[in-house]
């Protein structure tokens, strides 16, 4: 019996949890540390997650605004020749699309496109001037464009009145600019045309107007053209088709 109890003592005396109190203890201390590595790990993955969230909203914002940058800068005119007669023109077009990349670029590139947008209203205003002084044909061009009507929409009439006005830069403003006007006049004849929802509601007032315009783009062929296509539309009456065909005659 000795033998036995002091073999029992023997082991107990290299055994570090032996008794039921200390085996409890012990498998709380585990379950805590993993608690606290679970803790742990999940905190690390949220802050992962988080950030790479946030990297992917800043990513998608500064691809949209970079999109819409390179969209606008297609309509910037990179060399421009300051003896052009419409230079200054030009260079107030780049203000302008300068001006919308403020609005809609990156944030970061704002800075840089006020100073190009203020060098192109600088330059714009003294060849305005300038051109001003030297060519009356200018002054009249400046003039007329002003009563372009940008706002038109679906009107037909309104298309038509910047039509007469691009047609009447043709006839008084400076010859180098003729084709670019007559090219304008012409895509508002045929936008009004476009616009027009019922082909039959031709009015006589949009008649004159539109071969008063072909008359001053000198198109008589295209005048005559036109009159007989209204005449099958809406057969206004013969005194007023020779009213027309006077027109273009004069």
């Amino acid at each position: 019996m000795k033998n036995i109890k002091e073999t029992k003592n023997s082991t107990c005396g290299t055994c570090y949890i032996c008794t039921r109190s200390q085996k409890i203890w012990a498998c709380v201390v585990l379950c805590g540390i993993f608690v606290c590595g679970f803790m742990t790990g999940v905190s690390v993955w949220g802050y992962k997650h988080a950030n790479t969230a946030d990297s992917a909203v800043y990513s998608e914002k500064v691809s949209s605004c970079q999109m819409r940058e390179k969209a606008l800068l297609v309509n910037i005119h990179p060399e421009i020749d300051d003896t052009w007669s419409d230079a200054a023109d030009l260079h107030k077009r780049n203000a302008d699309v300068y001006d919308d990349l403020i609005r809609w670029g990156c944030e970061d590139n704002q800075k840089r496109y006020e100073e190009l947008r203020d060098a192109e209203f600088s330059v714009y205003d003294v060849l305005n001037r300038t051109h001003d002084k030297e060519n009356p044909c200018k002054v009249i061009e400046n003039t007329l464009l002003n009563q372009i009507d940008n706002s038109c929409m679906d009107s037909s009439k309104c298309h038509l009145r910047n039509a007469a006005v691009y047609s009447k830069i043709v006839e008084d403003g400076c010859p180098d600019t003729q084709q670019k006007y007559a090219r304008l006049a012409l895509d508002e004849l045929q936008i009004a045309d476009g616009v027009r929802v019922n082909d039959g509601e031709v009015y006589q007032d949009e008649m004159r107007s539109t071969v008063n315009t072909y008359k001053k783009l000198q198109m008589q062929n295209e005048a005559k053209k036109y009159i007989k296509k209204v005449e099958k539309l809406v057969n206004p009456g013969i005194d007023f088709i020779m009213e027309l065909q006077r027109v273009i005659e004069e």
